[in-house]
């Protein structure tokens, strides 16, 4: 195994927490142009080593697991390189290196932008850590350095009052998920004896680890566990009822911070609480353990149709991209909530593909409120007018936004509903939420833009630059170039799920070195 290969998903983690000490030294003797240079080297860099580790999980070698500072597990944190997690990574590393590029110029009069880049370099870093991560506890201590950082840069532009009451708002609601998350955890090491996710699974199953022994405890309390793990998760990643935070943040943080927030923050809390359901509590195999899914199929159905219906209503371009977050993150839910291979694989493409649309969608939008000088959709009559090539690319985010083939998110939304329907028996219902929040969300976005496309001429007060032109048009390319290539991604969905579903593999993979029993 080819060492830098293998040592690459650490490496990356390891530059995002050295950039964030590394930005306020910079910061601190030399000027921004530095800073924003550092920055910009050690984003791209994570880049290349998120690639190479995808490269390594596919194709030259196979899933493995990088025990951190070489101790096994339960001592040990054990991080998981798999087809499920390494492609999540590389999403991650792709949005803050576009955002960090349409940065340099969306922030130029701010001041204090060493604060800004170490930041992003902490939730950076948090990520994936969460992605990776084998360990209960473990995941706790990357909740708070994402979400720390998150409830820092909503409020960045601190001049702005609406922007710090967002962040107030958000710092609630994230605190309050991760205190639920830490109960959970305290109750999990009483009950297993340990934090390690692939073990815990595994005393479920019958084993007796040579450590930590077997269960402490009755499970019958493993439900309510399970259920309130659910909730802390859907508070951070908005799904109704918990999404009261979410248009407020997003819409106050900057743009380029939105981009993140919509695009990676809320994704990555689901996407970790589907692999602790799945490869840590055995959601839908193990008794009992199904009610996260049954939770996140009710809770995805209402937030589905419940964000994209509060679409319909909104004049603020922001907060119309922000309820459109909470209706794509239902429909996620729901995918992961059939508790199925094709739901799974379903949900896992729509957290990508979402991904690089909402943060193209949200960098767009800050494009036009710089230009027109308000947030206000009626503001952006004529603006296709001026801004003709931007207006195009937000008019491409828009279409793929929608499910319009052949872009990515069309073919998503298209495994969606066949998993639905797939999946036989009263999950057949849920088709029609699904199909109703697809209807109206196309409505509201449609109406986005008849208002851009209409009206006369108008007058700007700038122009985008050339590296803001660049980092959106390097989302709006990946979100055109997938979309012509749906055997590539339903292969990379079935991959994944695979990795995510198969709770046998993945307790075999962490736990071979201590000659676990199969």
């Amino acid at each position: 195994m080819n060492v830098l290969f293998f040592q690459a998903p650490i490496l990356a983690m390891l530059l995002a927490l050295m950039g964030s000490f590394g930005c306020i030294i910079v910061g601190l003797f030399s000027g921004r142009r530095a800073v924003e240079w550092f920055t910009g080297i050690l984003t791209a860099v994570s880049l290349v080593l998120s690639a190479l580790a995808v490269v390594n999980v596919f194709f030259l070698d196979e899933p493995y697991v990088y025990m951190m500072g070489g101790w096994p597990p339960p001592v040990g944190i054990p991080y998981v390189i798999d087809r499920y997690s390494a492609p999540l990574a590389l999403v991650v590393s792709a949005i803050f290196f576009a955002t960090m590029v349409y940065s340099v110029r969306y922030i130029e009069r701010d001041r204090d932008v060493k604060w800004y880049y170490s930041l992003r370099f902490l939730m950076q870093a948090g990520m994936y850590g969460l992605l990776f991560s084998g360990d209960m506890f473990h995941i706790f201590v990357m909740l708070e350095l994402m979400g720390l950082s998150a409830i820092l840069l909503v409020p960045f532009r601190k001049e702005v009052k609406a922007s710090v009451e967002a962040g107030i708002k958000y710092g609630i609601y994230d605190i309050l998920a991760i205190s639920i998350y830490y109960l959970c955890t305290a109750m999990i090491f009483g009950m297993f004896g340990t934090m390690t996710v692939a073990e815990i699974a595994a005393k479920l199953g019958g084993y007796v680890s040579p450590f930590s022994g077997g269960i402490f405890a009755n499970t019958a309390a493993l439900p309510v566990i399970i259920a309130l793990i659910v909730w802390s998760f859907t508070i951070g990643s908005a799904v109704v009822p918990q999404h009261f935070w979410l248009p407020d943040a997003h819409s106050m943080a900057p743009s380029s911070i939105s981009a993140i927030l919509s695009g990676l923050l809320v994704q990555v809390n689901i996407a970790v609480l589907a692999r602790i359901l799945f490869d840590g509590f055995a959601a839908g195999s193990y008794p009992g353990n199904e009610i996260g899914l049954h939770a996140l199929l009710i809770l995805g159905a209402i937030s589905s149709v419940i964000g994209a219906a509060f679409m319909l209503v909104q004049s603020d371009i922001k907060r119309l991209i922000a309820y459109s977050t909470i209706a794509n993150l239902g429909l996620i839910a729901m995918g992961f909530g059939l508790g199925t291979i094709q739901g799974a694989s379903a949900s896992y493409l729509h957290i990508i593909n979402h991904a690089f649309v909402k943060a193209a969608l949200f960098m767009i939008a800050g494009v036009f409120i710089h230009a027109t000088g308000s947030r206000e959709i009626s503001s952006l009559k004529g603006i296709s007018k001026v801004l003709p090539g931007t207006s195009l690319l937000y008019t491409i985010g828009t279409l793929a936004a929608i499910g319009f083939p052949p872009l990515s998110m069309f073919w998503s939304k298209l495994l969606l509903l066949f998993s639905v329907l797939s999946a036989g028996g009263s999950y057949q219902y849920v088709v029609v939420p699904m199909a109703l929040t697809i209807v109206l969300e196309s409505i509201a976005q449609i109406r986005l833009l008849a208002v851009i496309y209409s009206g006369e001429k108008r007058s700007v007060n700038c122009r985008p630059s050339y590296p803001v032109i660049a980092s959106v048009g390097m989302m709006i390319g990946i979100i055109v170039i997938t979309g012509l290539m749906p055997s590539l991604l339903f292969e990379l969905g079935g991959l994944a799920a695979s990795d995510l579903l198969n709770i046998d593999s993945y307790i075999d993979l962490v736990l071979k070195s201590l000659n676990y029993p199969p």
